[in-house]
């Protein structure tokens, strides 16, 4: 059977990484923190930055035991058995199948804001870019991607330099302050589940640790490179936001801060930086989705013709997961959906695969240590889930039709045997 190729060193894994992380929400929620919780904004997404950790580090301490194209469903199946690969793979799919054609839709609007025309068209266009980028061969998509990669870190950070400049005159409208009671503590951990989303991402990367050439080496290398770049860009832009004037304008700061300054050009600039930035996250995202997939017909879940290779890339599960991302975008289309169902579905599915790959490493933990993060990562989904709520019924009908699965595809083993 043929393999995916390993072609990915720490830069261009990195690369990769920040390209899924960093999405348009970084954008938006900095300017939604200050508007919910003023003066305590920026202390917020330093707890956030430090919450995350755990979690993030358990995905580095299972790449490196457990690399290939399953990402966490993989690893819940060493811990836990069949039926729990396919829970998590199922949960998976559930997320990215929602949570990235909103995404597309959120570069539409971007785009149809800076050039007209019709938002959901623009998405598919973004989703067809992402397509064909993708099918070059593994080494030329690596290549592409890294660049595009180090275009959009250019990018970001040129808009949070240029908005520091330009707001760096202006009278502070909010001063920058520790929380000095607990009604403010309180304040600070609602806001927490918000900005929690700008730290998932490497959920999604755990889909390509099997293509890194030296994956003890070059993974956490790869991991700890993208988290230090996407957690400086996020404070440095949250203090520009928040010592900014921004009026009621909190959905859209920076377009704010440099239209103040530079009128009308703002807008468009804006607007170029979060298409390009959307791009890159979906484009990153299709190459881990795609792997994920591949995986599962690898296993028997998912038909097998998607597991056919052309030039390194899983070229019918690329086509396919291209297909199913634009049909939501339709079906939004169509006024069957919306944005923040979307995001709102996929991101309780994140949060349990975080709680997930947390359980994991409870049984799996080789050291002290390991167990301590395990139990650490457990307890801030838990605490998220609390303070975020959520719909029960959407993972409730994955988790019947993993079971479901589950039974068919052993009853046709059994129908094999005899």
């Amino acid at each position: 059977m043929a393999e995916l190729q390993k072609t990915l060193s720490a830069w261009r894994g990195a690369a990769l990484f920040i390209n899924i992380v960093l999405g348009a929400g970084l954008l938006v929620l900095p300017g939604l923190t200050v508007q919910k919780i003023g003066d305590l904004s920026m202390i917020s997404w330093i707890l956030c930055a430090v919450l995350a950790s755990p979690l993030f580090i358990i995905f580095i301490i299972l790449g490196c035991r457990y690399p290939g194209p399953g990402g966490i469903a993989s690893y819940v199946q060493q811990a836990y058995g069949r039926l729990a690969y396919i829970i998590a793979s199922l949960m998976f799919l559930g997320a990215v199948l929602l949570g990235l054609p909103a995404i597309a839709l959120t570069g539409g609007y971007y785009a149809s804001n800076t050039f007209g025309g019709q938002p959901h068209m623009h998405a598919l266009l973004i989703l067809g870019s992402v397509l064909l980028l993708n099918l070059q061969s593994v080494e030329a998509a690596g290549k592409l991607n890294q660049w595009l990669s180090w275009v959009l870190v250019a990018f970001l950070t040129g808009l949070a330099l240029l908005s520091l400049f330009l707001v760096s005159n202006e009278p502070t409208t909010h001063s920058f302050a520790m929380p000095s009671s607990f009604s403010e503590m309180k304040m600070i951990w609602v806001a927490v589940p918000m900005i929690f989303f700008a730290f998932t991402g490497w959920e999604v990367g755990a889909s390509i640790t099997g293509e890194f050439k030296n994956p003890k080496k070059d993974l956490p290398l790869a991991m700890w490179l993208s988290f230090v770049i996407a957690v400086a860009l996020y404070l440095v832009m949250a203090y520009v936001v928040q010592r900014a004037d921004l009026g009621n304008a909190y959905e859209s700061p920076f377009a704010t801060i440099i239209n103040n300054h530079l009128g009308a050009y703002g807008k468009n600039v804006v607007g170029v930086v979060a298409i390009t930035l959307i791009f890159a996250n979906l484009s990153a995202a299709g190459w881990g989705v795609s792997r994920m997939v591949y995986s599962l017909a690898q296993e028997g879940i998912a038909p097998p013709f998607l597991l056919r290779l052309t030039k390194g890339q899983p070229y019918h599960s690329l086509v396919s997961i291209i297909f199913i991302f634009s049909l939501v975008v339709i079906l939004d289309w169509l006024g069957f959906m919306g944005v923040d169902n979307l995001l709102s579905l996929a991101g309780q599915n994140f949060i349990i695969l975080y709680g997930l790959s947390a359980l994991v490493l409870v049984k799996l933990a080789e050291r002290l240590l390991e167990k301590m993060i395990a139990f650490l990562g457990i307890f801030v989904c838990m605490a998220i889930v609390t303070l975020q709520g959520f719909s029960i019924i959407y993972p409730i009908i994955i988790l019947a039709l993993s079971v479901s699965t589950f039974f068919l595809k052993a009853r046709q083993k059994k129908a094999r045997v005899y």
